[in-house]
């Protein structure tokens, strides 16, 4: 594992899924959409910049080795690129839960219980309900209702 690291501001709801499916600090899966993402956005660090230190940060993501970009060299990530990082885990949260959940709907339960029971299972604290349950509202009423699309 590398010294050198890429640190993300998320919402706490999402450092708390982030941590539970891909450890603290995070470990990418190997060529999956993050770490090839992370692989295009490290760059050397600017002359004018300074070393990320983390502070105020809730996500450390440990720099891999990719192929001609060894961290000791490559470890500078500009806000934009980590823009593009939280999007791309706010995107597997939201895809997560509508597969888990959004696939029982039309079951025998409230779907609040269903959306506490996911929470759970991934490790998001319970003060956080709302603004999941909100994501799965929201998703399911910008796809599913008004367009259509089945997305589980």
């Amino acid at each position: 594992m590398s010294e050198y690291n890429v640190y993300l501001r998320v919402p706490e709801y999402l450092a708390d899924w982030i941590i539970h499916t891909f450890g603290n600090p995070v470990i990418l899966v190997k060529d999956g959409p993050e770490s090839r993402l992370l692989n295009e956005q490290i760059c050397k660090t600017p002359l004018n910049k300074k070393p990320d230190t983390g502070e105020g940060c809730n996500i450390t993501i440990p720099i891999p080795f990719f192929k001609g970009k060894h961290p000791e060299t490559y470890n500078y990530i500009h806000k934009s690129g980590k823009k593009a990082l939280m999007e791309s885990f706010y995107t597997l949260l939201r895809k997560n839960l509508m597969e888990e959940v959004g696939s029982l709907e039309n079951g025998n339960c409230k779907m609040a219980t269903l959306i506490y029971a996911f929470m759970e299972k991934h490790g998001i604290e319970e003060r956080h309900w709302y603004t999941v349950s909100q994501i799965y509202y929201r998703t399911r009423k910008k796809y599913f209702l008004d367009n259509g699309v089945k997305i589980r």
